[in-house]
């Protein structure tokens, strides 16, 4: 016998019709548990169905994260982008970034950062 979604799915009809036909008032919570239990394994399997580019779609995984332009001072505005000023260099601190380009058109190292909306800055020497 094969527990699969389509199981508790048939299982829960079943006993909504006999609910339904003898106003069995206990069947009731049964047929909304295999109901219940159906709707999760069917999730599960369409989960499973998925290869591993369309489940990346899916599921946020971003190394790094986005932050806020607010929290640095910029210098050299070179343009806005969605509503936002983008500036050659960002300043927070002791520390200075560069502007690379907007993400997934550059190649980006281990001392980079992520800033609304998507462009990437390069930590400078400097």
């Amino acid at each position: 016998m094969k527990t699969d979604s389509g199981f508790f799915f048939t299982g829960a009809t079943v006993l909504a019709g006999m609910f339904f036909l003898f106003e069995a008032w206990a069947m009731l919570p049964f047929a909304l548990l295999a109901s219940l239990i159906g709707l999760v394994l069917a999730d599960r399997e369409q989960l499973a169905g998925l290869d591993a580019e369309a489940a990346a779609m899916f599921l946020a995984h971003n190394e790094r994260p986005l932050l806020s332009p607010d929290a640095f001072s910029g210098h050299e505005l070179v343009g806005y982008r969605s509503g936002c000023p983008v500036y050659r260099y960002l300043h927070r601190g002791q520390q200075c970034w560069t502007l690379l380009g907007p993400e997934g058109e550059v190649e980006t190292d281990g001392h980079c950062i992520r800033v609304f909306p998507g462009l990437i800055y390069r930590r400078s020497d400097s």
